[in-house]
């Protein structure tokens, strides 16, 4: 166990709804990651993909969410739901990643495939990274590995290898952040302690752009992407629910790819006032 400290319920609950308001209005497309127990879908006031992903810590496994995100797989302009399960009782291990449709009547209708997957699967966004007009899923495991599934059109997704790999994986965000139509991400990883942003190549892959050290080593933080300052350009909020208190950082995008820390937009505390065993 790495922590044992956690973000109230209420403070998670004002952040998320801060979030959600900021990206809802934001005039860039975002695709947010939720974070801490709370499955979050929203987009930026341009039409795209909405991407939703609860990452569990280790620390929080018992009260882990469902790992589930939101697009329309089949282009039927319904929204349908692509979602982790693990076996019963069980809260890490291998996983399997199925899709359920959307029904015009609000139901879902579940797929008969699915696709298995690796190590501890974390997190999960979705979006069309090999712009093939197609929506596809990755899935952060703890074990580093980003895994790409890319849809057919019909609502299966198929695998297709790593599209990245870190240390281990928390919580990912999409959004492009460098203004080239392509789906680019940032993730958290807590082995290395930083978080990482990753450019889309456009194919399904991603190279590392640049990574930021945590400001709180050895912790889980999770990240959420917004036009947090107005200007057009998606920003990054990373919040550290291992710390006693409501704590988060903002860093401002330019456009390129970089993010500046923006300390009047955040709430720091002492980095050594966390409890980490």
């Amino acid at each position: 166990m790495r922590s044992v400290c956690k973000l109230s319920p209420m403070m998670t609950s004002i952040f998320t709804a801060v979030v959600f308001m900021l990206a809802f209005f934001a005039p860039v497309r975002v695709w947010a990651a939720g974070s801490g127990g709370v499955s979050l879908a929203v987009s930026g006031a341009t039409s795209g993909v909405a991407g939703a992903a609860g990452a569990a810590s280790h620390d929080d496994d018992d009260d882990a969410p469902p790992l589930m995100v939101m697009a329309d797989f089949n282009r039927d302009g319904i929204a349908d739901i692509a979602e982790i399960s693990v076996s019963a009782g069980e809260h890490s291990g291998a996983g399997v990643l199925t899709v359920s449709l959307g029904q015009a009547g609000g139901t879902f209708k579940g797929t008969a495939s699915s696709a298995a997957l690796g190590h501890a699967p974390r997190s999960i966004v979705a979006g069309d990274f090999n712009r093939d007009g197609i929506q596809d899923v990755i899935v952060g495991d703890d074990d580093g590995s980003l895994k790409l599934f890319l849809g057919d059109g019909t609502g299966k997704l198929a695998a297709a290898g790593d599209a990245a790999r870190l240390d281990s994986v928390v919580s990912i965000a999409v959004a492009d952040f460098n203004h080239d139509g392509i789906p680019d991400m940032v993730v958290s990883d807590w082995r290395k302690s930083a978080v990482t942003v990753l450019m889309g190549v456009g194919d399904g892959t991603f190279r590392i752009e640049v990574s930021f050290p945590l400001r709180m080593a050895g912790t889980t933080p999770h990240v959420s992407v917004a036009d947090f300052n107005g200007d057009g350009i998606p920003d990054v909020a990373i919040t550290y629910d291992d710390d006693d208190g409501y704590t988060y950082e903002v860093l401002l995008g330019n456009g390129k790819g970089f993010f500046t820390l923006a300390p009047n937009l955040s709430v720091i505390k002492d980095a050594n006032a966390h409890c980490v065993t």
